[in-house]
């Protein structure tokens, strides 16, 4: 979806916009949520899964689980259909994004990565899920490059018990600089028309210049389109440590599939599990344990 109508869609389902009545005007479908999409992009998408149906079946035959798979299918039906029976009945607690506590079981010595921090949530959520499950506090070594997500972030440096790493950078699949849109919000993003341009480096770089840090234990990857490309730059740390890994799959339609396509490719190991977070498409997340 393109930006605008992301914003548009956004405002409508926060009951803001006075364009609701004009939706048939511009050729647009609505959900019950007030959510517009335009008829010729679910068009594209529906092809685009027809295309790819035997992907489709791949990534089916690699979930671990029934509630997987039903959550699977019943997603790409929704991205295709946007009928919000398909996907409600799928949808899990949002405290619980990127910490299943069925699936995310806390180690002893815990290193968690967090790709995309924003304040901080993720991170101080798992120290809270470890130390409920009377395990020590994790080391968290979290990756924001927007300003303000980045200030938000410092003030609750405090609430960690241990020290936290903090890189003012972008994670990426190589080193060097990518254009960047900040956003003030939970949706700045890397991409080609970018307001500015920040710092990146691979995951697998940045461990190589903290040589005391533990083998990482976990890995949350949710940054806005360009999470194939962070794990991609993790693809020997991954190899290596085989972290569970929680990685925001909804960000595109080829995500949906190439992201459990590529980990299965470098450790096939893994058991896969999907888990859904929203009345939309967003906050789909990939288990890899």
């Amino acid at each position: 979806m393109n930006r605008a109508l992301q914003l548009l869609s956004y405002k409508l389902y926060r009951g803001t916009s006075r364009l609701a009545s004009d939706a048939k005007a511009f050729g647009i479908l609505m959900d019950g949520k007030q959510k517009l999409f335009a008829k010729d992009e679910l068009q594209a998408t529906r092809e685009f899964y027809r295309t790819n149906a035997h992907r489709v079946e791949h990534v089916l035959s690699l979930l671990a689980d029934e509630q997987s798979k039903s959550a699977y299918r019943s997603l790409i039906q929704y991205r295709c259909e946007r009928r919000r029976a398909d996907i409600d009945p799928h949808r899990q607690p949002k405290k619980t994004s990127y910490l299943d506590r069925a699936l995310v079981l806390p180690g002893e010595r815990e290193v968690f990565i967090d790709a995309g921090a924003f304040g901080g949530e993720t991170s101080l959520a798992f120290q809270s899920h470890c130390i409920a499950a009377g395990r020590p506090a994790p080391q968290c070594v979290l990756f924001e490059p927007d300003a303000f997500n980045l200030s938000r972030l410092q003030k609750n440096r405090p609430k960690f018990i241990k020290q936290p790493i903090i890189f003012p950078m972008g994670l990426w699949r190589e080193s060097g600089t990518c254009s960047f849109t900040p956003d003030a919000f939970s949706s700045s993003r890397m991409e080609p028309a970018g307001k500015c341009q920040i710092t990146v480096d691979t995951l697998d770089h940045i461990l190589e210049t903290l040589p005391e840090l533990p083998p990482v234990t976990y890995l949350k990857i949710d940054v806005e389109g360009a999470d194939l490309d962070v794990l991609i730059g993790a693809c020997q740390t991954i190899q290596a440590y085989r972290p569970r890994i929680a990685a925001a799959i909804y960000h595109s339609d080829e995500h949906m599939l190439s992201i459990p396509e590529y980990l299965h490719e470098i450790c096939p190991s893994y058991q896969f599990h999907i888990r859904h977070y929203c009345c939309i498409e967003s906050e789909t997340v990939l288990y890899c344990l």
